[in-house]
C-alpha cells in the first residue's frame, strides 16, 4: 500500500466545475490577462487540478487568478502551477493555492458547504468527510484507507 504524501484530500469531481484562469502577476510585476475557461477535475484546501488546451508554463514566480463557483459562492483565488502532464492532446495542470491563512479557512469553509451538496445522494460519502476533516494532527489521515 503507497503512503498518501498530500497534506489535504483531493476530491475528484464527477459534476463538472468550470473555472476562468487569468494571469495575475510575473515575479513582482502585476499583470492582467483575459481570462479563459478550464475544467477543474480535482480540488482540495491546497490545490487543484485543472484541463485546458492552454499551454502554461510551470513557474513559481507566476500567479494565476481562478475564479470559480462552488455553490452559492464565487471563489476567487490565486494558483501557481506545480505541475503538468497531458492527456488526450489536453494540458492537466496540477496547482497550489497562494493564500493567507484567513483567505485558506474561508475556502475551506465554502468548499465544505460545495462537497455537502455536491455529495447529497451519498451518506456515507458525508460521514467518512466529515472524520477526514475532523482529524487531528496525529497523522492518520496518512493511514485512512479511503479507497472502500
Amino acid at each position: 500500500m503507497q503512503e498518501n504524501r498530500r497534506e489535504h484530500i483531493r476530491f475528484k469531481l464527477t459534476a463538472p466545475l468550470i473555472a476562468d484562469i487569468s494571469l495575475w502577476c510575473v515575479g513582482d510585476r502585476e499583470t492582467r490577462s483575459r481570462s479563459q475557461r478550464v475544467l477543474l477535475d480535482n480540488i482540495s484546501v491546497g490545490g487543484c487540478r485543472f484541463t485546458t488546451s492552454l499551454l502554461i508554463p510551470v513557474r513559481e514566480d507566476i500567479q494565476w487568478l481562478l475564479k470559480l463557483q462552488l455553490g452559492h459562492y464565487t471563489v476567487k483565488a490565486r494558483v501557481v502551477v506545480v505541475h503538468t502532464g497531458d492527456q488526450d492532446g489536453l494540458f492537466r495542470y496540477g496547482t497550489r493555492w497562494v493564500m493567507s491563512g484567513l483567505d485558506r479557512q474561508a475556502f475551506q469553509f465554502r468548499l465544505h458547504e460545495y462537497m455537502r451538496l455536491v455529495l447529497v445522494s451519498s451518506p456515507h460519502i458525508h460521514t467518512l468527510y466529515k472524520k477526514i476533516i475532523d482529524r487531528g494532527s496525529d497523522g492518520q489521515f496518512k493511514k485512512l484507507d479511503v479507497t472502500s
